[in-house]
């Protein structure tokens, strides 16, 4: 196996782009909720306290980065983890385990 070094150099282009996403609190926050499930704009608006227009810029930078998706529902969109090393990343960080 190569050594750290060795590797792709795309691949730490792309672990500064998820580290860049994970630096703010309220996308730590948002992030923290869609742990327990999807979640739609609306409430991610209310849960988080902050404008709708502020929620949809920090949703924008977290799936550029790949660790959220959403999906349409009827006229809301839902936004949910990406992976589940996420997952386990961010309550390791977040709740201590």
């Amino acid at each position: 196996m190569p050594g750290p070094a060795k590797k792709n150099p795309e691949i730490y282009l792309r672990a500064a782009e998820v580290f860049k996403a994970l630096a703010h609190p309220a996308r730590l926050r948002l992030l923290h909720r869609l742990m327990a499930g999807d979640c739609c704009v609306g409430e991610i608006e209310r849960c988080l306290g902050i404008s709708q227009p502020n929620v949809s810029q920090h949703l924008k930078i977290l799936k550029e980065a790949g660790l959220i998706s959403g999906s349409r529902k009827g006229t809301k969109i839902c936004y949910r983890l990406t992976a589940d090393r996420l997952r386990s990343f961010l309550a390791g960080v977040l709740e201590g385990e």
